[in-house]
């Protein structure tokens, strides 16, 4: 913090912020065994608990889930879907049909475990 309030506030505040003690480190809660989210294996964002939550509605397109947690880019409501489906919380539902035919999106009994952690 000395390097950084150095240049708008001067030697003085940055001789004060040297003498502040260290900060005490917060103590983090332990999950329970039984918790979801422990084993997901991606940081869970608010972003990504939103998606989460659209997709609860089973056999949702790829617009419905951007639309229904606030994403407006195809490109990025894509590459986050495809994550979930690697880290095994949700799967393509839709029946082999044409090429460039819509998604229709599920919760696993993963996602829904994590999902239903998430709704607290």
């Amino acid at each position: 913090m000395s390097m950084i309030v150095l240049p708008y506030l001067g030697p003085a505040a940055a001789r004060k912020e040297l003498a502040r003690p260290e900060p005490k480190p917060r103590t983090v809660a332990r999950t329970s065994a039984g918790d979801p989210l422990r084993e997901v294996g991606m940081r869970l964002t608010y972003r990504t608990a939103c998606v989460l939550m659209s997709v609860a509605s089973p056999g949702a397109s790829n617009r419905d889930i951007g639309l229904g947690a606030g994403m407006d880019d195809q490109g990025q409501i894509s590459k986050l879907l495809a994550r979930l489906q690697r880290l095994g919380l949700i799967e393509n539902t839709r029946a082999p049909r044409a090429r460039g035919a819509p998604n229709a999106w599920g919760l696993t009994e993963r996602g829904w475990s994590v999902q239903r952690a998430i709704a607290g």
